[in-house]
Protein backbone atom coordinates (compact mmCIF):
# COMPACT_ATOMS: atom_id res chain seq x y z
CA UNK A 1 0.00 0.00 0.00
CA UNK A 2 1.44 3.47 -1.13
CA UNK A 3 -1.08 6.02 0.81
CA UNK A 4 -1.05 5.41 4.13
CA UNK A 5 -2.44 8.97 5.25
CA UNK A 6 -5.72 9.62 6.73
CA UNK A 7 -6.97 11.85 4.60
CA UNK A 8 -6.63 13.71 1.55
CA UNK A 9 -4.14 16.24 2.51
CA UNK A 10 -1.92 13.86 3.79
CA UNK A 11 -2.29 11.50 0.76
CA UNK A 12 -1.40 14.74 -1.10
CA UNK A 13 2.24 14.98 0.54
CA UNK A 14 2.58 11.54 -0.60
CA UNK A 15 1.53 11.66 -4.02
CA UNK A 16 3.56 14.94 -4.24
CA UNK A 17 6.70 13.50 -3.45
CA UNK A 18 6.35 10.36 -6.17
CA UNK A 19 5.60 13.62 -8.77
CA UNK A 20 8.58 15.19 -7.49
CA UNK A 21 11.30 12.50 -8.88
CA UNK A 22 9.80 12.34 -12.35
CA UNK A 23 11.28 13.84 -15.01
CA UNK A 24 9.05 16.00 -16.47
CA UNK A 25 9.18 16.58 -20.59
CA UNK A 26 6.42 18.46 -22.66
CA UNK A 27 4.82 15.55 -24.88
CA UNK A 28 3.80 15.88 -28.63
CA UNK A 29 0.60 16.75 -28.12
CA UNK A 30 1.33 19.50 -25.66
CA UNK A 31 4.14 21.09 -28.19
CA UNK A 32 1.44 21.74 -31.12
CA UNK A 33 -1.87 22.98 -31.65
CA UNK A 34 -4.43 24.59 -29.05
CA UNK A 35 -1.33 24.30 -26.38
CA UNK A 36 1.14 26.37 -28.28
CA UNK A 37 0.26 28.99 -26.04
CA UNK A 38 0.97 27.35 -22.86
CA UNK A 39 3.08 28.53 -20.62
CA UNK A 40 6.02 25.96 -19.50
CA UNK A 41 8.78 26.80 -16.40
CA UNK A 42 11.96 25.52 -17.09
CA UNK A 43 12.05 22.08 -15.56
CA UNK A 44 8.46 21.84 -16.43
CA UNK A 45 6.40 19.63 -18.78
CA UNK A 46 3.10 17.66 -19.47
CA UNK A 47 3.08 14.17 -19.83
CA UNK A 48 -0.20 11.61 -20.90
CA UNK A 49 0.22 8.52 -18.78
CA UNK A 50 -1.55 5.54 -20.19
CA UNK A 51 -2.16 3.70 -23.67
CA UNK A 52 -1.90 5.21 -27.00
CA UNK A 53 -3.05 3.69 -30.28
CA UNK A 54 0.29 5.30 -31.66
CA UNK A 55 2.78 2.78 -32.20
CA UNK A 56 5.44 5.00 -34.07
CA UNK A 57 7.41 7.32 -31.49
CA UNK A 58 10.15 8.71 -33.44
CA UNK A 59 13.46 8.55 -35.71
CA UNK A 60 16.97 7.41 -33.96
CA UNK A 61 19.98 9.23 -35.10
CA UNK A 62 20.38 6.84 -37.95
CA UNK A 63 16.97 7.77 -39.19
CA UNK A 64 15.64 4.25 -37.81
CA UNK A 65 11.68 4.37 -37.00
CA UNK A 66 11.46 3.50 -33.31
CA UNK A 67 8.52 2.31 -31.75
CA UNK A 68 6.57 2.47 -28.90
CA UNK A 69 6.62 -0.35 -26.34
CA UNK A 70 3.31 -2.64 -26.50
CA UNK A 71 1.06 -2.74 -24.30
CA UNK A 72 -0.92 -5.32 -22.73
CA UNK A 73 -4.41 -3.62 -23.86
CA UNK A 74 -4.77 -5.32 -27.22
CA UNK A 75 -3.81 -2.76 -30.32
CA UNK A 76 -2.21 -0.53 -27.68
CA UNK A 77 1.06 0.74 -27.02
CA UNK A 78 2.43 2.20 -23.61
CA UNK A 79 2.69 6.31 -23.64
CA UNK A 80 6.33 7.39 -23.24
CA UNK A 81 5.49 8.02 -19.70
CA UNK A 82 3.82 4.79 -18.62
CA UNK A 83 6.94 3.40 -20.20
CA UNK A 84 9.24 5.30 -17.97
CA UNK A 85 6.95 5.27 -14.71
CA UNK A 86 5.14 1.30 -14.77
CA UNK A 87 5.00 1.73 -10.98
CA UNK A 88 2.40 4.94 -11.28
CA UNK A 89 -0.26 2.51 -12.43
CA UNK A 90 -0.87 1.15 -8.47
CA UNK A 91 -0.65 4.43 -7.12
CA UNK A 92 -3.22 6.14 -9.22
CA UNK A 93 -5.55 3.18 -9.30
CA UNK A 94 -4.62 3.31 -5.08
CA UNK A 95 -5.43 6.48 -4.82
CA UNK A 96 -8.91 7.14 -7.12
CA UNK A 97 -10.01 3.78 -5.58
CA UNK A 98 -9.38 5.56 -2.23
CA UNK A 99 -10.90 8.84 -3.20
CA UNK A 100 -13.18 8.49 -6.35
CA UNK A 101 -13.74 4.97 -6.26
CA UNK A 102 -16.83 5.25 -8.69
CA UNK A 103 -14.84 6.65 -11.55
CA UNK A 104 -12.86 4.92 -13.89
CA UNK A 105 -9.97 6.32 -16.06
CA UNK A 106 -8.30 5.13 -19.17
CA UNK A 107 -5.47 8.17 -19.19
CA UNK A 108 -3.92 10.66 -16.74
CA UNK A 109 -2.47 13.97 -17.68
CA UNK A 110 0.31 15.09 -15.32
CA UNK A 111 1.53 18.64 -15.40
CA UNK A 112 4.31 20.39 -13.52
CA UNK A 113 4.89 24.02 -14.18
CA UNK A 114 2.59 24.15 -17.02
CA UNK A 115 0.25 26.51 -17.74
CA UNK A 116 -2.40 25.97 -20.11
CA UNK A 117 -4.31 28.71 -22.53
CA UNK A 118 -8.30 28.40 -22.83
CA UNK A 119 -8.95 25.24 -24.80
CA UNK A 120 -11.44 22.33 -24.63
CA UNK A 121 -10.43 18.59 -24.39
CA UNK A 122 -11.99 17.34 -27.51
CA UNK A 123 -10.68 13.92 -27.42
CA UNK A 124 -11.91 13.10 -23.96
CA UNK A 125 -15.32 11.18 -22.91
CA UNK A 126 -18.13 13.01 -20.46
CA UNK A 127 -16.21 14.49 -16.63
CA UNK A 128 -12.82 14.51 -15.80
CA UNK A 129 -11.31 15.06 -12.03
CA UNK A 130 -8.08 17.15 -11.54
CA UNK A 131 -6.31 17.92 -8.41
CA UNK A 132 -3.40 20.37 -7.69
CA UNK A 133 -0.15 19.69 -5.56
CA UNK A 134 2.66 22.09 -4.46
CA UNK A 135 3.85 24.93 -2.48
CA UNK A 136 2.25 27.00 -5.36
CA UNK A 137 -0.35 30.33 -4.59
CA UNK A 138 -3.11 31.45 -6.62
CA UNK A 139 -2.84 28.84 -9.90
CA UNK A 140 -6.74 27.99 -10.29
CA UNK A 141 -8.65 26.26 -12.59
CA UNK A 142 -10.53 28.83 -14.43
CA UNK A 143 -13.57 27.41 -17.07
CA UNK A 144 -16.35 29.08 -18.89
CA UNK A 145 -19.91 27.70 -17.55
CA UNK A 146 -23.45 29.19 -18.78
CA UNK A 147 -25.12 31.71 -17.19
CA UNK A 148 -28.60 31.84 -16.27
CA UNK A 149 -28.56 35.70 -16.18
CA UNK A 150 -27.04 36.96 -19.16
CA UNK A 151 -26.17 34.84 -22.60
CA UNK A 152 -22.02 35.69 -22.37
CA UNK A 153 -20.46 32.92 -19.95
CA UNK A 154 -19.49 33.21 -16.50
CA UNK A 155 -16.22 32.26 -15.48
CA UNK A 156 -15.76 29.79 -12.76
CA UNK A 157 -13.30 29.83 -10.68
CA UNK A 158 -11.87 27.22 -8.61
CA UNK A 159 -9.28 25.98 -6.40
CA UNK A 160 -7.94 22.38 -6.86
CA UNK A 161 -5.12 22.59 -4.41
CA UNK A 162 -5.14 19.17 -2.62
CA UNK A 163 -8.82 18.94 -3.73
CA UNK A 164 -10.47 16.94 -6.37
CA UNK A 165 -12.76 18.58 -8.67
CA UNK A 166 -14.73 16.94 -10.92
CA UNK A 167 -15.30 18.81 -14.42
CA UNK A 168 -16.29 18.25 -18.21
CA UNK A 169 -13.53 19.50 -20.58
CA UNK A 170 -14.82 18.51 -23.40
CA UNK A 171 -17.88 20.78 -22.68
CA UNK A 172 -16.69 23.66 -21.30
CA UNK A 173 -13.33 25.78 -22.02
CA UNK A 174 -10.88 25.85 -19.24
CA UNK A 175 -7.37 27.48 -18.33
CA UNK A 176 -4.86 28.13 -15.95
CA UNK A 177 -4.90 31.17 -13.69
CA UNK A 178 -1.46 32.91 -13.08
CA UNK A 179 0.26 31.45 -10.37
CA UNK A 180 3.38 31.40 -8.20
CA UNK A 181 5.84 28.63 -6.64
CA UNK A 182 5.82 25.31 -7.96
CA UNK A 183 1.96 23.71 -9.30
CA UNK A 184 1.65 20.08 -10.02
CA UNK A 185 -1.57 19.46 -11.47
CA UNK A 186 -2.75 15.62 -12.04
CA UNK A 187 -6.08 15.27 -13.84
CA UNK A 188 -7.60 11.68 -14.45
CA UNK A 189 -10.01 11.07 -17.86
CA UNK A 190 -11.23 8.95 -20.28
CA UNK A 191 -10.13 9.08 -23.88
CA UNK A 192 -12.61 8.29 -26.87
CA UNK A 193 -10.44 6.33 -28.61
CA UNK A 194 -8.74 4.14 -25.50
CA UNK A 195 -9.78 1.31 -22.91
CA UNK A 196 -9.94 1.03 -19.50
CA UNK A 197 -6.58 0.43 -17.41
CA UNK A 198 -8.56 1.35 -14.17
CA UNK A 199 -9.48 -2.03 -12.32
CA UNK A 200 -12.66 -2.71 -11.91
Amino acid sequence: MFFKGSNLSEDCELLLKELERLDFYRGTERRSGQFKGAKCKKGGGSMLYGTTWKGYLKYDENGEKVYRTKAPEKGLYLTKCRDLYPELKDIFIEFTKKYIPEFKWTQVQLNKNFQSPPHFDAANIGESYIIGLGDYTKGRLFMEVESSFTDEPMIRKENIKNRLFCFNGSKHKHWTEDYEGNRYSVVFFNNNKMKKISES
